[in-house]
């Protein structure tokens, strides 16, 4: 079995066998703790293939790249792949020991997140948008019924809007499917590449290029397409709540990535630069003023979300291999710090029953184990040095300077800034003063200090190897703007040339 297959195979397989033994909790979790396990060794595996700088490619049925199934493993998919697998990983330990509730587990809780995680893995592993498409609608699916197995915390209102902008955002990438193919006459990243670069910028490539980054822009909630986020997420279940913080929003990051320096690299450099950091800058002020507005531990955490995808899409804008390498160390550090806070979020749940600011209080004193937990993501999520979330951003600042966008480092600094303040309100009203009346269960929550253990200590290690890391991203930006590698790889040598004589013609 080619390994480029197994991050999506072997979830499946293991929803499968979980339907199959579907009358035994025991059983699922034994499964779905399996098949997690074995993904992330074969995650590690693919990483070490991608860290030499080779770009693998799998053709599924041996069709032409123009209409069959290619998966294609560079750095940037095999990173968000290892990412994406331990915090699966994590997320699974946290639930079953002690967050999941036994109703949510008989409703079919391990095949459903067995599904999500194996769709997730294909969105960054396919070559194609149509296999994009299929991916990201067998994810939202999947999101779909894990976000009402408790339906009573939804309002009607609140499930609409979660899932009719989801819907309308899966209207609107078929339709920039559709109209890719008819224009270009392929949906292969590669081949789609060089057919853009063979013509001037027109209005149908621009066309296409804003209608994309609508799409993906709403999947990462940018704004202004956040809005369907910061509602609903704190009502998802504490048991899902850290994988859909920590990755969800994130595959629309990879998406804007991928295709916005591998296809339209020109209409970055020609026009569309300075958009996508009105974007970035936009996002990360809405994001962190809603948070400042809030008094509830969740709903402070998912405007968090919103604002802190600002500095990530700043590095897309900057389009510059250190802004690219910035932007992907803190994708890096938001995905395991992000996880980290709601495994805490939901660990104080599960423990004192509630999680509105002014009903908490003395958690340091009660939970000293979280509150240093906390104390320490809260610090890195500011951008505290010398925590993981000071590197990337000190890099964005440094490298938007020098390229003269003043503006926007002056809004990565005070959102920064405003993020602490946010932070320090959790720790004010939450863990300090005097302990709260608790309605939760003390020994119920005893078993989640682990995994959160183990995200604390890797979002640790990110700030300890930030050197290392860092270097591994700058080779992941140069992959990334140079473009040859990747489509030498899929389409062969002389595409790889050819796609290089046309940058190189047109001044890149």
């Amino acid at each position: 079995m080619n390994l480029l297959v197994t991050p999506i195979v072997l979830p499946l397989a293991g929803a499968a066998l979980c339907l199959l033994f579907s009358g035994s909790s025991k059983n699922a979790r034994w499964i779905s703790g399996g098949a997690t396990l074995l993904t992330v060794a074969f995650a590690g595996k693919l990483f070490l293939m991608a860290d030499g700088g080779e770009v693998s490619v799998l053709r599924v049925g041996g069709w032409p790249e123009s209409y069959g199934i290619v998966l294609v493993l560079d750095r940037l998919s095999a990173l968000m792949i290892l990412l994406a697998t331990l915090v699966q990983a994590t997320t699974l330990w946290f639930a079953c020991s002690g967050a999941l509730e036994e109703e949510e587990e008989r409703n079919f809780f391990h095949p459903l997140f067995l599904i999500l995680c194996g769709s997730v893995n294909w969105t960054f592993l396919t070559g194609d948008l149509f296999n994009l498409f299929v991916a990201f609608e067998i994810l939202l699916i999947s999101s779909y019924v894990l976000l009402f197995l408790r339906p009573d915390k939804f309002s009607f209102h609140e499930a609409i809007r979660f899932v009719a902008l989801n819907a309308l955002g899966g209207i609107l990438f078929l339709a920039s499917a559709g109209l890719t193919y008819g224009r270009y006459g392929t949906l292969n990243f590669a081949d789609l590449a060089l057919r853009v670069r063979l013509e001037e910028t027109s209005w149908d490539s621009a066309g296409l290029a804003i209608l994309l980054l609508t799409v993906f822009g709403l999947k990462a909630a940018l704004f202004p397409f956040f809005f369907w986020l910061p509602d609903a997420y704190p009502r998802i279940s504490p048991a899902i709540l850290p994988y859909f913080a920590g990755l969800l929003t994130k595959v629309g990051v990879y998406c804007l990535y991928r295709v916005f320096t591998l296809v339209f690299g020109d209409a970055l450099d020609s026009w569309l630069s300075p958009w996508i950091l009105a974007i970035a800058g936009g996002t990360m002020l809405v994001g962190v003023f809603g948070a400042l507005s809030r008094w509830t531990f969740r709903k402070i955490l998912s405007f968090h979300i919103i604002s802190q995808i600002g500095y990530m899409i700043f590095g897309l804008g900057l389009h510059s291999v250190l802004g690219l390498a910035c932007g992907i160390f803190y994708l890096v550090h938001h995905i395991l710090v992000k996880s980290t806070l709601f495994l805490i979020a939901g660990h104080v749940v599960s423990v004192n029953g509630r999680d509105d600011l002014k009903g908490l209080g003395g958690l340091a004193r009660s939970q000293p184990i979280a509150a240093s937990f906390f104390l320490l993501a809260a610090l890195s999520l500011a951008g505290i040095p010398p925590l993981s979330g000071f590197y990337g951003k000190f890099g964005l600042v440094l490298e938007g300077l020098s390229m003269g966008h003043i503006w926007v480092v002056a809004v990565s600094i005070v959102t920064s800034l405003l993020t602490l303040a946010s932070m320090l309100k959790i720790w004010n009203y939450a863990f300090w003063g005097k302990p709260s009346h608790i309605d939760g269960d003390q020994g119920r929550g005893s078993g989640t200090l682990f995994p959160i253990g183990t995200m604390v200590f890797l979002s640790l290690a990110v700030a300890v190897g930030s050197g290392p890391l860092m270097g591994f991203a700058e080779e992941t930006g140069r992959q990334l703007l140079d473009g040859r590698t990747y489509i030498e790889a899929v389409l062969g040598t002389e595409a790889g040339l050819h796609f290089e004589q046309l940058n190189k013609a047109k001044g890149q």
